[in-house]
Formats: structure tokens, sequence, C-alpha cells
């Protein structure tokens, strides 16, 4: 069942940063960095504000034991109705943050994106309804169908010169069919009522994770904010556009599977066998899938971007370059909150965020003056160091050898170090034709599968839980 949930989500969470990253591209085709940038510097405003309304309490509904209709008619009463208010207080605020920080354009851009937001938010409560169910199939249908339907408007959109706006319309379609097919399939679980009392239980858990999430917020999006304020939209936009790479195994993997293994984990021991065979058995997974990809675009971006685009996004490559092996780091280290959230330790991952938040934060104001380059080369040693420490967390969190956790990772190393070698030895890490590219892409590819096959017994072998029907009580690798 895990494995079958972990397959629906992380093929529809690739599937939507596919999508995603080609309405990026193909807006950039269009637009300049400093266009580009002001959705970049809007998101930020608004997952804030999806993150002020939740409370923490889709997480909390996915998790309680028991949950009533009511209960749930209230979350999302009082989040839809939170983040109503909220979107207007950011529409009003627009126009004068755009003159605060002289970024011409930026207000029209927030206010649309305001309505992404409320549409967002009604979504998430339906959502978490059907999550609770373990109906990550219906939910991956749909995320699938609205973020086509949304895509294809977006890109008709910006073939007819809408431009920025083509990436706005592309967010409100999306969230506006989520928001409607998500409350429809979970009506008969939702009793609508403005009796927040209801929700003391599910915020006692729920504000935990809030304060979690909004620090995490901070970690995430303070580059962002700060670029933009300090160097300007179109610094902001080549660095938006670059973060995209490094987050896209943490979005397309780590992110839906850290919610099913909650799910599934939720009534077990984390160092019990078979948790923490199945938890080996999710981090060999996930490298496999983001290690060999994200090392990859250290050298095969460069000639795609530099083709394609025009020379106003020259530092992309080069940004990725550093950001890339970290989001692979990344991607394996971040399921020590879910696994915090298992043990029920909500304030160990509070107090973990707060320091992780306190050493970014730090370490952009520091290198920012120097400028965006510096900041990316900062940024990717103290993210090493950070995730490393979360390796050694998920460690003492199920009680895997540092053995056992070098065994789960080492298929993806290996594949990668050997594709490596191989583009090294025959076609090197600068192609200056297409087929030369295709020729370097084709190398490291049938290296990187090729390792995988030479290993085929030991991957699956750790894949092994994530098939199996009954539960696998191996210790093994």
């Amino acid at each position: 069942m895990l494995g079958k949930n972990m397959l629906s989500m992380s093929a529809l969470s690739l599937y939507r940063n596919a999508v995603q990253f080609g309405m990026n591209v193909a807006i950039a085709a269009f637009v300049s960095p400093g266009e580009y940038g002001l959705v970049v510097f809007t998101t930020p405003f608004v997952v804030l504000i999806a993150m002020l309304t939740d409370l923490g309490m889709t997480s909390a509904i996915t998790r309680a034991p028991t949950l009533s209709r009511g209960e749930a008619g209230a979350a999302m009463a009082a989040m839809t109705l939170g983040g109503a208010i909220c979107a207007l207080l950011l529409a009003l605020g627009a126009y004068p943050l755009q003159e605060a920080i002289g970024m011409a354009g930026l207000a029209p851009v927030m206010i649309g994106m305001a309505l992404v937001v409320v549409l967002s938010v009604a979504a998430a409560t339906p959502r978490a309804l059907l999550e609770r169910q373990l109906h990550y199939g219906r939910i991956a249908a749909v995320e699938a169908g609205a973020i086509a339907v949304a895509a294809v408007i977006g890109l008709i959109a910006a073939w007819h010169g809408a431009g920025v706006w083509a990436l706005v319309l592309y967010n409100l379609v999306n969230h506006g069919l989520r928001a409607v097919v998500f409350g429809w399939s979970s009506r008969r679980g939702l009793a609508i009522n403005f009796r927040f009392e209801r929700l003391t239980a599910l915020l006692s858990f729920g504000g935990w994770v809030l304060a979690t999430n909004l620090l995490n917020f901070l970690a995430r999006n303070s580059d962002n904010l700060l670029i933009g304020a300090w160097l300007g939209a179109a610094a902001v936009g080549a660095y938006g556009l670059s973060y995209q790479f490094m987050l896209a195994p943490l979005m397309a993997i780590t992110w839906p599977t850290s919610a099913i293994l909650v799910s599934t984990l939720r009534n077990q021991d984390p160092h019990g066998a078979h948790a923490q065979t199945m938890v080996q058995s999710v981090l060999t997974a996930t490298a496999l899938l983001s290690v060999p990809a994200m090392i990859y675009l250290t050298f095969g971006l460069r000639f795609p971007v530099d083709t394609l685009l025009s020379g106003r996004w020259h530092q992309v490559p080069s940004i990725v370059a550093w950001l890339a092996p970290v989001g692979a780091l990344q991607s394996i280290a971040s399921y020590n909150g879910a696994l915090l959230m298992v043990a029920g330790r909500a304030r160990a991952q509070f107090a973990l965020t707060v320091v992780n938040t306190l050493v970014l934060v730090v370490t952009f104001v520091l290198a920012l003056p120097f400028g965006l380059l510096a900041l990316v080369k900062a940024y990717a040693l103290v993210g090493a160091l950070l995730n490393v420490a979360f390796l050694t967390m998920i460690i003492r969190l199920t009680g895997l050898s540092l053995q056992r956790l070098a065994l789960a990772v080492m298929p993806a190393t290996a594949a990668a170090a050997a594709g490596l070698a191989a583009v090294s030895f025959t076609t090197g890490f600068s192609p200056a034709t297409w087929p030369a590219w295709l020729v370097c892409t084709g190398v490291y590819g049938t290296l990187v599968l090729g390792t995988y096959g030479l290993l085929h017994v030991h991957v699956r072998s750790a894949l092994a839980v994530l098939t199996a029907r009954a539960p696998q009580l191996a210790t093994g690798t």
C-alpha cells in the first residue's frame, strides 16, 4: 500500500513540477528576469497567508485518530474565512509595498495572486480528508486534471502575449478547479459551520505544526525577499527560476511521501523493525530518483539554457550547479520532519526548525552584500551541513544504523559517480551542439541505468517493503 500511494503521489508531483517548470521556461522565453521576478517575489506572501490560515489543521486532520463532520466543516470555514481576510489585506497593501521597495509592476501581480490564495485555502480541508482516507489515487487524478487544464490555458495566454500574467492565470485556474472538485469529492465528510470551539483538539497539535511551518517558510523564502529588496526583480527572477531545480525532488518526492509516511506509520513505533525497513526503503527510492538527476543538472543544464533562453538568463546554470547537489541531499534528509510528526514530537520539530531558520537567515544577510553568486555559494555550503545534521536526526528517530543509512543511498551515489566518470572520459562536461549534448546526456543516463542493473539485487531488496502486500519485518539491507 505504501509503495502504491508513494508511486501515485510522486508521479503526480513529478508531473506537476514538469508542467510548472515547462510553464516557467515558456514564460521565461517571453519575459525578462525582472518581469518573472514579480511573481517570484509575490509567491512568499501567498504561501505565508496559506500557512497562517491553515493553522496547522490540515496536518492535524490527517493525523487525528477521530474526526467528526462538524470538526472538519468548522476547520474549512475558519481557514477559508481567514484566507479571504488575509488576501484582502494583501491586495490593499500591494501598492504601498510597490512604492516602498521601488519594484514597478508588483502591485497588479500581487492583487491577482491574492485571489489564488483564497482558492488554495478553500481546497485544503477537502483534500486533507481524502488524504486521511488514503485516497491518494483520487487526489492524483484531480490534481493532474486541474494542472493539465490550467497549463493549456496559461500557455495559450502566453502565446497571445499575456507575459507574466500567464503564470497568474495558470495559478487561478489550477487552484479554482482544485477547490471545486475536492470540495465536491469530500462533501459527505463536511458539515460547514462556524462553531470554532470545535477546533480545540485540532489546534492543540496544529499550533506547533503552524509554528514549524512558519519558520520553514522564513527559511525557504527569506532569500527571495532579501534578494528582491536588495538586488531587484531581475536578480530574484534568475534566482527564483534556479531555485526551482533545487526544490524539484523535495516537492515531487519528499513532501508527498512524507505525508504518506505520517498516515501509514501514525500507529507504529518508529523504532520497530517494520517501520525501520519502511523508512530505509523510502530513503532508497528517493535517492534513486533524485541523486543522479540533480548531479546531472550541475553540467547538463547549461547548453539548453544558453541556447533556448536569452542571454539575460545566463546566471541560471551557474546557480543551479551550486544548488542542485544540496537539493539531492535535502530530498533525503527532509524526512526527519515526517518522522518527528510520527513520534508526536511537534515541539522538537519546532525547536529544530528554529535553529535551521536562524542559521539560514544569518547566512543570507551576511552573504548578500557580496552579490548573488556569493549568496548561492554560502547557501550551498550551509545547507549541506544542515542536511547532514538532519540525517543524524533520522538515525536517532528510527534507530537505523549508520551502515543501513549508507546502504540506502549507495546505489544512487554509485550510479551518479559512474555517470560523471563516463562523461569525463568521453564527451566532457561542456557540449557545444545539440548532438553533442544528446550524446553527453545519453552517456550519463546509460551509466546510471547500467549501475542500477548491476546492483539490481540490492535495489530490489531495499524496495521490497514498498511493494509488499503484507508488512515485512526484515531488518537487514
